[in-house]
């Protein structure tokens, strides 16, 4: 430990969906074992709950530089500089282009340029673009999420050889197989939702695929007239989602926009399976926290999932709507002596936060003796 002594940690995007869970995850175990070696980057409104959450040890500092917008470039440059960190760990790619002090970066996924057209526009596009590229390219170290995502990065960035560390996330303790039924039923009347229900928890962008999700859950009605399907998140640019759910009877989809974090484990145990129909994974945490929870799995066939699920979740065809409309059926109906829950408790227990906190800081080390 000794060989880390002043740490940086850019905490600002701990707000968001994915990359904010990742944060959460994995900062209060960074915390705990390097303590006052650590420096946390945190937006003002971020201040208080991130010095909540990681006690007294860490040192927070005020970054007021709003994620992907100039003053990134600029102002956070210039504190990053003050601060002469020994290294400085982005959880995403958008960082100071002109920084120069050492850095390792987490790679999610490459959906930049696998799916270009998740960007507004073209200027959006070619600006996360270079800025993935900057980061990959001077990089002390590269975390990503799973082996397959460290194959698609050297695919494209082949110089990275050497500098990238596959490092598995996991479950948040919350998400736990212990039912309260009290809680689940408070949280389904307060989104009007009825079991048997399946819940689809990402965002809208259209590599996760939820138009086929919703053509394939009307064939489901056919059969499980009684059933729901709850897609939380909003995005209003992609109108289609809506407008496929307007096809199907009034009530059999419903939108809760946003879900509470105090919601989310509670609607994964309710739920008759969780459904992620996604054409892409950089990791798919809501496939562990669900198998963490004991409830069942309804996935895409991507080697992302198969890497890190097993056999446990049903797989089916991103491509088939069909296949997931069976898929889903046999969520609802298991077969006798399905134990697709057991294993997929055993298996989310595979993964912790801790040990990706610990085989992260073993890149810190690697990275600082360079």
């Amino acid at each position: 430990m000794r060989i880390l002594e002043r740490v940086g940690f850019d905490a600002r995007l701990i707000g968001g969906l994915g990359i904010g869970r990742y944060i959460r995850g994995l900062l209060p175990p960074l915390a705990e074992t390097l303590g006052e070696h650590l420096t946390v980057l945190a937006t003002p409104k971020d201040r208080a709950p991130v010095r909540a959450e990681l006690g007294s040890a860490p040192t927070i500092v005020v970054a007021g530089a709003a994620p992907y917008r100039l003053q990134e470039q600029t102002a956070l440059l210039a504190q990053l500089a003050r601060r002469q960190f020994q290294l400085v760990h982005f959880p995403h790619y958008n960082l100071p282009v002109a920084y120069r002090g050492r850095f390792v970066v987490t790679i999610h996924d490459l959906f930049s340029f696998q799916f270009p057209e998740i960007h507004s526009g073209g200027l959006p596009r070619l600006v996360n673009q270079v800025l993935m590229t900057n980061a990959v390219r001077r990089a002390a170290a590269i975390i990503t999420p799973s082996q397959a995502t460290a194959q698609e990065l050297l695919s494209r960035f082949p110089d990275a050889e050497g500098r990238v560390h596959p490092i598995a996330e996991a479950a948040d303790p919350r998400f736990g197989p212990e039912r309260d039924r009290k809680a689940e039923a408070t949280w389904q009347e307060h989104f009007r939702i009825r079991p048997p229900y399946l819940l689809s928890l990402g965002q809208w962008k259209a590599y996760k695929n939820l138009p086929l999700l919703i053509e394939a859950f009307g064939l489901v009605l056919r059969q499980r007239v009684q059933a729901q399907l709850v897609i939380a998140g909003h995005d209003p640019r992609h109108p289609e989602v809506a407008a496929a759910a307007a096809t199907l009877p009034a009530g059999s989809v419903v939108f809760p926009g946003r879900l509470p974090d105090d919601a989310i484990a509670d609607l994964y145990r309710g739920a008759a399976a969780v459904v992620l129909p996604s054409r892409a994974e950089g990791f798919g945490l809501p496939v562990i926290e669900a198998m963490a929870c004991g409830t069942r799995v309804v996935c895409s066939d991507l080697p992302v999932l198969r890497e890190m699920a097993g056999d446990v979740p049903i797989y089916c065809d991103p491509t088939d709507a069909g296949s997931f409309t069976q898929g889903m059926l046999t969520a609802l109906t298991p077969p006798a002596g399905d134990r697709r829950p057991e294993l997929g408790i055993v298996r989310a227990g595979l993964f912790s936060w801790h040990k990706a906190a610990a085989e992260t800081i073993a890149v810190y080390e690697q990275a600082v003796g360079r």
